[in-house]
């Protein structure tokens, strides 16, 4: 509720002395869009909202990571809606217009202010779906994209599988889904993982091929090829009652937004972290007892929705973690479409983990995340801040199976004679 009232305080502020009468014009006109400022043609993006977006205050732009980064207006949350605006409008055409509509982080910060609870990602997905259907997309995302769909996985030659043996030496009604990233930047990842997975005891499998769960796509507004990604998948996990992902943008694509462009999974669709909680609470996993000071790094995407993040970290490491706020970088198509600016979001995010580090009385060089990507992102800071990035699972990992446990895994796999890209 405190929530809601801090988005409308400010509209109430500033029309809070002007005649009533006027206040009454002022809202009415603010929440509604004649449709004589609307297109005639139908477009994918939804104009209205893109219009409210244009004509507000632009409250939110103090919280946008991207604006804080590039410092011009031009980039703001309303500055692009605005472009975005006269783009559905068919007022003006420029490739930096254009490109502009793939400049958002996709961290949904400015949704925490918005009067209308808008994301502006979401906004802009409309628009790019317009921009694709006209053939219009920045040839380096095309090409990327090309790469994403003869390849099945954002790295180009990258790695669709673990290498384990699905349906023969490992069978089950749980599958995990290591993710993109896991499997070609982060296979420690897939290693803890796979390690508690046994340990507990849990019969489970994997697929021969992992298909991207299709978020680049879906963002990218390629909505024909997302919707290939999303029947070959819905199909993959059809046989299975547990889909555990690793990824949280995999949980967010999976649980959320398949459901919306029509696929709907059967299966339960659950982040390591909360399914690594379900088994200790069952007795399953013994969690280590630690004394370590942590800094926690929530996603974007945050994958842990039943509970609270924090309260979730402080059960499987043992201590209760200091929350760093703010994007690190990796969040959307960022990081494809403006590399240079998502490393530039890099410098608001060190101060927030400066702010945590010292909340933290500077005890600490242990920085957990519970997303792959955002691991990745994180140890850009490293050398600024001292903090060593770690995903969640394999500091449980580390704290409940003892630090032997890398190197033990690695010869039960030499031993198994298994393929070694899980190594």
């Amino acid at each position: 509720m405190m929530d809601t009232m801090r988005k409308y305080l400010w509209i109430l502020k500033a029309i809070s002395k002007l005649k009533l009468s006027t206040q009454k014009d002022v809202i009415t006109r603010f929440l509604t869009a004649e449709k004589k400022y609307l297109p005639d043609k139908k477009t994918k993006a939804d104009v209205s909202d893109i219009l409210k977006c244009a004509l507000c205050p632009n409250m939110c732009r103090f919280d946008c990571p991207v604006l804080d980064a590039v410092k011009s207006e031009t980039f703001s949350p309303s500055g692009k809606a605005r472009i975005a605006y006269v783009l559905e409008m068919d007022r003006f055409l420029s490739d930096d217009a254009v490109a502009l509509m793939y400049v958002c982080a996709g961290c949904d910060a400015c949704k925490q202010w918005c009067p209308f609870n808008f994301s502006v990602e979401e906004l802009l997905i409309g628009v790019r779906k317009d921009i694709s259907d006209k053939g219009m997309v920045p040839p380096s995302l095309v090409q990327f994209v090309e790469n994403l769909k003869k390849n099945h996985t954002v790295y180009e030659g990258g790695n669709t599988s673990l290498g384990l043996k699905p349906g023969g030496e490992l069978k089950g009604d749980v599958l995990y889904f290591a993710g993109c990233t896991t499997l070609n930047r982060m296979k420690k990842v897939a290693q803890a993982t796979t390690k508690i997975l046994e340990k507990a005891g849990i019969d489970y499998t994997v697929l021969p091929e992992e298909w991207c769960c299709g978020a680049p796509l879906s963002l990218l507004g390629f909505d024909s090829d997302f919707k290939k990604f999303a029947e070959h998948n819905v199909k993959a996990f059809k046989e299975y009652k547990t889909l555990v992902c690793s990824c949280p943008t995999c949980v967010h694509m999976f649980k959320e937004v398949y459901p919306k462009m029509g696929f709907p999974l059967k299966v339960e669709v659950i982040h390591t972290s909360q399914f690594f909680l379900q088994l200790a609470k069952e007795g399953k996993i013994k969690l280590g007892e630690c004394n370590k000071v942590y800094v926690y790094h929530d996603p974007c995407h945050s994958p842990i929705k039943r509970y609270n993040p924090i309260q979730v970290a402080e059960k499987l490491l043992g201590n209760r973690p200091v929350l760093s706020d703010r994007c690190c970088g990796e969040a959307g198509t960022l990081g494809t479409s403006r590399p240079d600016i998502a490393n530039q979001l890099r410098y608001r995010k060190r101060e927030e983990l400066n702010k945590a580090l010292q909340s933290a009385n500077n005890t600490t060089n242990k920085l957990i995340t519970a997303c792959p990507a955002c691991q990745q992102g994180l140890s850009r800071y490293t050398d600024e801040t001292g903090l060593k990035p770690t995903y969640i699972v394999v500091e449980l990992a580390n704290n409940s199976l003892g630090r032997g446990w890398q190197q033990n895994l690695i010869q039960e796999l030499s031993q198994g004679g298994i393929e070694k890209i899980l190594l």
